[in-house]
């Protein structure tokens, strides 16, 4: 058992997931990459070169984004455009920690 376990034994699985969401850095990173921009929109190859990651990483990210509505995928055609949810609970929660 790992310490993490440890301390999150008794925890309720919802609080857990949100736990899981916000320690991973590449959430963080897109959530303030895209809300320094100010239609709060980019194509997901200009958000990779920003972020100096890898396709699959990021992919990743945006994929549990999506799943949790802090992202929404807008494509046309071969664009694949990224835009921020500000109205998502995660992301209010991650842009008033940075803000403080």
């Amino acid at each position: 058992m790992t310490i993490l376990q440890r301390y999150t034994v008794n925890i309720p699985e919802r609080i857990k997931k949100k736990i899981d969401v916000l320690g991973k850095s590449c959430i963080w990173s897109i959530v303030v990459h895209l809300n320094s921009l100010d239609e709060k929109t980019i194509n997901i190859t200009s958000l990779i070169a920003k972020l100096n990651s890898n396709y699959s990483h990021v992919v990743k990210c945006i994929d549990l984004m999506k799943s949790l509505d802090m992202v929404q995928e807008i494509r046309m055609g071969r664009v694949r455009l990224i835009k921020l949810n500000t109205d998502n609970e995660y992301v209010k929660a991650i842009i008033n920690i940075l803000s403080l």
